[in-house]
């Protein structure tokens, strides 16, 4: 007798260190579903896959050991439904020590959407230009160091303004070659050779517009970008934690982001 088994992919989760942009390689993470633990198979650092457990929206919880504990909603309509993939950004708690020890930002600003930034002495690649052929927006990259290379997982990444107030963040759909990386949207700027690529690391914003966000203390001098959006106006705001950590007013000294089409509508006026 032939016993037929089927297996239905239910979703992915990739675990992401909010502090470094990548994937959490502690393995022991624990996953429940109302109660109950939910038994993934482990794929590799940070990557979970869950079967046979419907495609019904749902709230998961997630305790991963030195991270502090997370819930996250799982909506299918925002995923692929090929490979319903979902990114989890997991912010250290206090005894993660892996890495060096957490610096904190944290304060209330209402009506504070997210907060993110990046660390402005280490970025990962550098911007060689931006082609699109029939649909297909595809960079070329540059390594930061002759005859390196710059592999980008299908996440998002930050493109610094060759000023360094401001950055664009764009999402890889593949990386087709060494150097060469397939967006999933265009650029609604443009960039210049050499322009820097970083990773993003993540904050926590909410509820009721309370924020935080943790960077590893692993050097004596910590530059960040920190990029957030209150309302439906965006803001940059460069810090070093170790002179800004604990309690901070993110709006002062913010420089607020003008919109293409209010750059264009000044540029024509005069």
């Amino acid at each position: 007798m032939t016993v037929v088994i089927r297996a239905q992919l239910s979703l992915a989760l990739r675990l992401v260190d909010t502090t470094t942009g990548r994937e959490v390689e502690e393995r022991g993470a624990s996953f429940f579903l109302d109660g109950n633990r939910l038994q993934p198979m482990y794929k590799g650092p940070g990557i979970f896959v869950f079967v046979n457990i419907g495609r019904e929206d749902f709230l998961m919880q997630i305790d991963a050991p030195g991270y502090d504990k997370t819930q996250v909603f799982v909506n299918y309509e925002e995923l692929d439904p090929r490979l319903p993939m979902l990114d989890v950004f997991l912010m250290p708690s206090e005894k993660n020590r892996i890495g060096g020890s957490v610096l904190e930002i944290s304060g209330t600003l209402s009506k504070l959407q997210y907060i993110e930034a990046i660390n402005l002495e280490r970025p990962i690649g550098l911007f060689h230009s931006v082609t699109e052929k029939k649909n297909v927006t595809r960079m070329t990259l540059l390594p930061m160091r002759p005859g390196g290379g710059c592999r980008l997982d299908s996440i998002r990444y930050a493109l610094l303004s060759e000023t360094g107030e401001r950055y664009d963040c764009f999402e890889v759909k593949e990386q087709d070659a060494p150097l060469s990386i397939v967006l999933k949207e265009p650029f609604e700027t443009e960039h210049k050779l050499n322009d820097k690529i970083y990773r993003i690391i993540y904050g926590r914003a909410g509820p009721g517009g309370d924020f935080s966000l943790k960077v590893r203390d692993d050097s004596d001098h910590l530059p960040y970008l920190i990029h957030f959006k209150v309302g439906e106006d965006e803001y940059f705001k460069a810090t070093d934690f170790h002179l800004d950590a604990g309690h901070m007013d993110l709006l002062k000294d913010a420089a607020k982001v003008i919109p293409i089409t209010e750059e264009q509508s000044e540029d024509s006026e005069t």
